[in-house]
C-alpha cells in the first residue's frame, strides 16, 4: 500500500525482564555491605552479569549502516559517559586536589582504573563492543553459522591470550588496559556474538526456558562457581571454568527472566529493565552513601538485608529519577519539530 509505514515490533517483555534483572545484579554486586557479608554470593554475581549485559545486547541489535550506528551508540553510550566522567571528575578535582590533567587523561583512556568512577569502563567497552558487532554483519555468511562463528574465534582468543595490565600511566594503579578496554573486546564479543545469535534464534530461546536445560545450566554453573570473572580488574580465571561459568551463569538468568516474563512481577521488572541506564550512572555513589549507615560490627545476616534494603532504596529513586528525566525531555520533544521515523527508530539501542 501506497504511503502505508511498517509497525514498529512489539517490545519483548522477557528482554526487559531480563535487563531488569541484569541491572539489579549490578547494584547488589556494588554493594558494600552484602560484599563484606557474603564475599561468595557477590563473587558469583560477578561471574556473569556483565556478560548477561552483553549478551543482551548483542540480543537486540539492529542491523544500520556503520555511520548511522556510530552516531546512535555515541548518542547513547559515549554523551552520559562523558558527561558523568567530567562531571565527577571536576568534583574530585576540587574536593581531593587530582590534577586536572590527570583527570582528563584518565576519562580520555577510560578504563575502570583511569576513571573518576571505575564503573563507567562498561560505558565505552559496549560502544567499542556493539561497532564491532555491527561491522561484523557484513561478513557474507547466513546469521546463524556469522555469529556462532565469530564466538568461537572470540572464546578462543578470550582463552588463549592474556588481559593487558599496561601501559604504565603516571597517578594510575595497574591494570590499566588498553583504551576503552579494547583489550577486553575478545571477551565482550564473545557473548555479544551469542546474544546476536539468539536473537535470530527463537527456537534456541525457547529451548533455555525449558526447566531441564535451566536446572543444567544451574549444575553447570555450579560446578565452575571456583571460577573468577571481573573484567574491569582483567580477571577471567581459569578461562575455561571462567568461560563455562559466563554462559551458564547468563543461561539461567535467560531462564529466569522467561518464567517471570509471565508473571505478575513481570511489568515492574520490564520498567527497571527499560531504565537501565541512569540506574546504572547513578547506584554506585547513592548506595555507596547508604550502606555508610550500615555498622560493620552488625551480624552478617543483618548487613545483608540492610544491604539489600540500600539496594531497593537505590533502585528505586534513580528509577524514578530516570522517569522524571523521560517526562521532562518528552515535554521537550513534543515542543520541537517532529523527528523523522528513522530518527525515532534509533532510539532502540540497548543500554
Amino acid at each position: 500500500m501506497p504511503g502505508h509505514v511498517k509497525p514498529r515490533p512489539a517490545r519483548d517483555v522477557t528482554i526487559d525482564v531480563a535487563r531488569g534483572i541484569a541491572i539489579i545484579l549490578v547494584v547488589v554486586g556494588h554493594n558494600h555491605a552484602v560484599s563484606t557479608a557474603a564475599p561468595g554470593f557477590i563473587a558469583a554475581l560477578f561471574l556473569f552479569h556483565v556478560p548477561l549485559f552483553f549478551a543482551l545486547s548483542g540480543l537486540v541489535q539492529r542491523e544500520q549502516p556503520l555511520g548511522t550506528s556510530v552516531l546512535t551508540l555515541a548518542r547513547r553510550l559515549l554523551v552520559p559517559f562523558f558527561v558523568a566522567a567530567f562531571a565527577v571528575g571536576i568534583v574530585k578535582c576540587v574536593t581531593r586536589g587530582q590534577p586536572l590533567a590527570e583527570m582528563l587523561s584518565g576519562v580520555a583512556w577510560g578504563t575502570g582504573q583511569t576513571l573518576p568512577w571505575s564503573h563507567l569502563w562498561f560505558l565505552p567497552a559496549l560502544f567499542v563492543t556493539l561497532l564491532a558487532l555491527q561491522a561484523l554483519r557484513r561478513i557474507p555468511a547466513p546469521p546463524a553459522l556469522r555469529w556462532l562463528g565469530v564466538a568461537a574465534v572470540s572464546a578462543v582468543a578470550l582463552i588463549v591470550l592474556p588481559f593487558a595490565t599496561g601501559p604504565e600511566l603516571p597517578g594510575f594503579t595497574p591494570p590499566v588496559g588498553w583504551p576503552w578496554s579494547l583489550d577486553l573486546l575478545a571477551a565482550c564479543l564473545t557473548f555479544a556474538a551469542l546474544g546476536a545469535w539468539l536473537g535470530g534464534a527463537p527456537a534456541a530461546r525457547a529451548l533455555l526456558a525449558r526447566p531441564w536445560v535451566a536446572l543444567i545450566a544451574a549444575a553447570v554453573f555450579a560446578a565452575c562457581v571456583s571460577a573468577r570473572v571481573d573484567l574491569n580488574l582483567r580477571e577471567f580465571s581459569p578461562p575455561l571454568l571462567a568461560l563455562g561459568a559466563a554462559l551458564s551463569g547468563c543461561a539461567v538468568a535467560l531462564a529466569i527472566a522467561a518464567w517471570l516474563a509471565r508473571g505478575a512481577a513481570a511489568p515492574a521488572l520490564a520498567l527497571v529493565g527499560r531504565h537501565t541506564l541512569v540506574i546504572f550512572l547513578l547506584h554506585v555513589s547513592l548506595q555507596k552513601l547508604l550502606t555508610g549507615f550500615v555498622p560493620s560490627t552488625l551480624p552478617a545476616p543483618g548487613r545483608i538485608l540492610l544491604g539489600l534494603a540500600a539496594a531497593a532504596v537505590t533502585i528505586l529513586v534513580t528509577l524514578a529519577l530516570s522517569l522524571l528525566w523521560e517526562r521532562v525531555t518528552r515535554r521537550m520533544g513534543s515542543a520541537a519539530p517532529p523527528r523523522s521515523r528513522d530518527s525515532a527508530l534509533s532510539r532502540e539501542v540497548s543500554t
